[in-house]
């Protein structure tokens, strides 16, 4: 993914967030909520795609499907071999995120995987198999309070983030836990928008050889059920964030959940969840600048009489973010 910084401004952000938001809705619909010329949108918000400055793809939303668990993995490595070491993690099945963090070779990622067997096979055979893993230790997820897919910068005011996220096709999944199974077609139309989340009805009809008619109704089902999610890439430092770090908080005597939810709604965290391990909680964040992580460390986090800073870490290179590898964004 690309990133021009130098021939970004206002209105390439306003597009841009519009699409972290909903990054199906249409040109004429961002323009509506965000009051531009719908040519200027539709102009300006394609050379963004086409540029590689933002990138809009869909997933199969494992949990909801597979029942999978998420675990996340923190890898020690040899120095000389760490980037190698990333790029063989995040083309692991399962990978979500895959981060570079500041230091001697460490890798922070998190995997979903299906069931116990595939949890022994990643920890006893795939992870130690791959050349330049020193160490590992693991942690389970055990409850997401904010995903990455979900943060957006911030750009937009709350009454246009509530419009594009009212009409995305995702909005309020079903929470029903009858599994889901998959066939053929569904199959193609995931496949295709793996590759081009924005793919208009027309064209997935005629990849796929079926009506409009069906495709429309297909996405309704799985979009409605919550198996197949739409997630926009943008790199942070297209809206200014200089600085990622992660975080983990050991909570003394405290409630992990109204914790983990207040820190969930803070613009600066992309992802939050309650981790196995020695630490109750980790957060993932981004910020304009050093100074900004230490407001955080030193102001939200500080504020929390149960909550302690285990360990602060600034992600140096980020290599996958959900389905999409960004392994050229320094994150």
């Amino acid at each position: 993914m690309s990133q021009k910084g130098n021939d970004t401004d206002d209105t390439d952000r306003l597009i841009a967030s519009a699409l972290q938001v909903n990054g199906r809705a249409s040109w004429e619909a961002i323009s509506r909520v965000i009051d531009l010329p719908s040519r200027t949108v539709m102009r300006r918000g394609q050379h963004l795609i086409d540029t590689g400055c933002v990138r809009v793809s869909t997933f199969v939303d494992a949990n909801k499907l597979l029942h999978a668990r998420g675990v996340l993995i923190r890898l020690g490595t040899e120095i000389d071999q760490v980037a190698q070491v990333a790029r063989g993690v995040a083309a692991l099945p399962g990978a979500s995120s895959v981060s570079i963090l500041e230091g001697s070779g460490d890798i922070v990622a998190l995997v979903l995987v299906e069931n116990a067997e595939a949890h022994q096979m990643l920890l006893l055979q795939t992870l130690p198999a791959i050349p330049g893993v020193r160490s590992f230790e693991v942690s389970t997820v055990l409850r997401s309070y904010r995903m990455g897919l979900d943060w957006h910068a911030g750009v937009l005011p709350a009454e246009q983030v509530d419009a594009l996220r009212a009409s995305a096709p995702w909005h309020a999944p079903s929470t029903s836990s009858t599994p889901v199974v998959l066939d053929s077609v569904d199959q193609n139309l995931i496949d295709q928008l793996s590759h081009d989340g924005r793919a208009t009805i027309s064209v997935l009809a005629q990849e796929a050889g079926i009506n409009a008619q069906t495709v429309r109704r297909r996405l309704d089902t799985l979009f409605g059920v919550g198996v197949l999610r739409v997630r926009t890439e943008v790199a942070p430092v297209f809206f200014g964030y200089k600085v990622e770090a992660m975080l983990w908080l050991h909570i003394r005597n405290g409630d992990i959940e109204s914790i983990g939810n207040s820190l969930a709604t803070d613009p600066s965290v992309r992802y939050c969840a309650a981790l196995t391990g020695h630490a109750g909680l980790l957060v993932d964040g981004l910020f304009l600048d050093e100074e900004a992580l230490f407001d955080f460390q030193n102001g939200v986090i500080g504020s929390l009489p149960t909550v302690e800073i285990a360990e602060s870490r600034v992600v140096l290179k980020a290599v996958r973010r959900g389905p999409l590898y960004v392994d050229d964004v320094v994150a």
